[in-house]
């Protein structure tokens, strides 16, 4: 994984999309522990804890230094972690029932497939957790056609107005920006100049709908209560004044998901 190269600038931009990551918090009824899986600098937790004040909240993530940057900032009743066995250890101290526990995802998934994390380690923590909620907020891109194109007159202009090396680079990590899903998937990063190494190598896009059911073991333990699709509107706005480009309709490049742990006895239809 390469290394972030500006922290401050990288948790900035993250912290910009606060209100749509607060998605959930209406929607997950007798929940009363969050756990904040890929807590970054805790940004997160703490818009919530402002708007939540008595819910308990748990962050963990894999980088230390934003471990201990959200840990330099610290609101009441929340914690973090980077080690996995004492977020597990402090769960088990507040002795949550499984029923009041979600487990949040924010702009992790698409990390989680591209880097190639352990998914035996992370299935296992899962299991351990056992949350009735899942949530998850991730870069997804959904379109009818897979194979779609970028209009002849969008590539010319993308060619005009970035840079000849950032195209380079980021065809030779994802192909080319002919495929509608590449230009897209280009033009969510084109700004990240600062720790451009990183974000171009990251694949913003790397697993199917069936990939992330088979990940959270959707089939086998939980049902989605939540499922949409979208397209972020500062990207609309962003290339429409920056670029003069239209984004469309035929392609949307975000998911907000919840699943709920099924019930293991079955519940009485209410209609026929």
């Amino acid at each position: 994984m390469t290394d972030i190269q500006n922290y401050d600038i990288y948790n900035d931009r993250m912290r910009r999309s606060m209100w749509d990551k607060a998605f959930f918090m209406d929607k997950i009824p007798g929940a009363t522990l969050l756990v904040d899986y890929g807590c970054a600098d805790g940004s997160l937790i703490r818009f919530l804890h402002g708007l939540f004040p008595s819910m308990r909240m748990v962050g963990y993530d894999i980088d230390p230094f934003m471990v201990e940057k959200a840990n330099t900032n610290k609101p009441a009743n929340t914690w973090f972690f980077h080690d996995p066995e004492e977020l597990l250890a402090c769960i088990r101290r507040m002795n949550v029932p499984t029923e009041e526990i979600a487990v949040n995802f924010s702009s992790l998934m698409h990390e989680l497939f591209h880097y190639g994390f352990d998914r035996t380690e992370f299935q296992g923590l899962m299991d351990a957790v056992n949350p009735r909620y899942i949530i998850v907020r991730d870069m997804f891109f959904r379109c009818e056609d897979a194979a779609k194109e970028t209009s002849p007159d969008a590539c010319k202009l993308l060619h005009q107005a970035l840079p000849p090396w950032m195209i380079h680079d980021f065809e030779q990590c994802h192909g080319s920006i002919t495929l509608l899903k590449n230009a897209v998937h280009l033009l969510m990063k084109y700004k990240y100049m600062e720790n451009w190494p990183r974000e171009c190598a990251e694949n913003y896009f790397p697993y199917t709908r069936a990939q992330l059911a088979d990940l959270l073991r959707e089939n086998e333990k939980y049902h989605s209560v939540l499922e949409s699709y979208y397209t972020l509107p500062w990207l609309r706005e962003d290339i429409a004044d920056t670029l003069r480009l239209d984004a469309g309709s035929s392609f949307t490049t975000h998911i907000s998901l919840i699943l709920r742990r099924t019930p293991e006895e079955s519940l009485i239809p209410l209609t026929l």
